[in-house]
């Protein structure tokens, strides 16, 4: 199953990320619309990596993370 393992959930932890829906290529975020990877969970023996957007905190699966996340660079 393509699920985190805790090494590489960890090693998110202070990343900063965006929503793919709000990513431009020409453009940068608003400045709300970036979060940070702030924390790991583990709920019914799956890894989850927590974000803290401007306005929510989030959850994501691996795979949730894979197709809705993008690691940002400034």
């Amino acid at each position: 199953m393509n699920e985190f393992i805790l090494e590489e959930a960890v090693s998110l932890i202070y990343r900063l990320a965006i929503l793919k829906k709000n990513a431009t290529a020409d453009t940068k975020p608003d400045i709300t619309q970036i979060g940070h990877i702030c924390g790991v969970l583990t709920m019914n023996d799956q890894i989850e990596i927590v974000i803290k957007f401007h306005d929510e905190l989030r959850q994501f699966t691996k795979e949730e993370f894979n197709n809705e996340v993008l690691l940002y660079e400034n």
